[in-house]
């Protein structure tokens, strides 16, 4: 099912028995596929995508949980989610693919890579770590959760809450609401986030890395919490790999420093 609005298509297809949505940013040549972050969905990409589709054909995935696509009360498994998107792919024919992927979509990203090689021909991982967080991150979830004033009265007010969190958050987050009677709440459920925290935290995940075969980007936030020494680790053990720092950027690198990330990708992909 596809709908066509302002040159962007919107659609639905097939996960792991679920439906995922999905856009197509348009433009021709190689695809480019983007995932994003926990709390995102594939319009946060927009920016991004825009001269992204000037070189290549660009669709955007809201993973399980997020955005349109459907919200299971189980299944929250990494792996699971790197099945959505490789089912996904399969029933919309792209293979041989460039895959971005941010945060929690980074570790999609090179999941995807690894378990199904043949539909990723390059991987960019946008500030995540092969690192499981601290013990005590799950509880922090929580607490910031339970911090939310839900509901907002108005998007200028959601706007505004997470704009003091970060400048950059004050846009991307609130493409994640929606208005319901009694205001504006996120179309997501805190206890689905949480189940991809609790299971994504269990373990590093550096062995893994080294199953990666393809050419392979890591871009870390010079200003965000993924630590350099974690970066610089995982483009050691990626056999393929290149790292860079971009600098006075946070956790959403290609919100923070566009320019630069843009030039850092496209340097990037001139090179395969």
């Amino acid at each position: 099912m596809v709908f066509k609005m302002n040159n962007l298509k919107r659609g639905y297809v097939k996960g792991k028995n679920i439906r995922l949505a999905y856009i197509d940013f348009g433009g021709s040549g190689d695809y480019v596929i983007l995932l994003h972050g926990l709390m995102s969905r594939a319009t946060t990409w927009y920016e991004t995508a825009l001269w992204l589709r000037e070189n290549y054909h660009v669709i955007g995935f809201d993973q399980r949980g997020h955005g349109r696509s459907e919200k299971p009360e189980v299944d929250y498994s990494r792996n699971v989610m790197i099945e959505d998107i490789a089912i996904a792919m399969n029933e919309l024919g792209i293979h041989n693919s460039i895959v971005i992927g941010h945060s929690m979509g980074g570790s999609i990203a090179w999941g995807l890579a690894i378990s199904h090689p043949q539909l990723v021909k390059a991987l960019i991982i946008e500030d995540k770590s092969a690192q499981a967080p601290s013990n005590d991150a799950l509880k922090e979830w929580e607490k910031f959760f339970e911090s939310w004033p839900l509901p907002f009265s108005c998007l200028k007010e959601a706007s505004i809450f997470f704009g003091n969190l970060h400048p950059t958050y004050a846009d991307h987050f609130i493409e994640s609401f929606e208005e319901k009677e009694l205001g504006y709440y996120p179309i997501f459920k805190f206890q689905h986030l949480l189940k991809i925290l609790s299971l994504s935290f269990e373990q590093s995940k550096w062995d893994e890395l080294k199953k990666i075969k393809c050419p392979t980007l890591i871009i870390k936030g010079g200003s965000s919490q993924f630590q350099r020494e974690h970066a610089e680790k995982m483009s050691k053990v990626i056999e393929k790999c290149q790292f860079i720092e971009i600098p006075n950027a946070g956790h959403v690198v290609h919100d923070d420093q566009p320019e630069l990330y843009k030039a850092s990708v496209n340097n990037f992909l001139m090179e395969l």
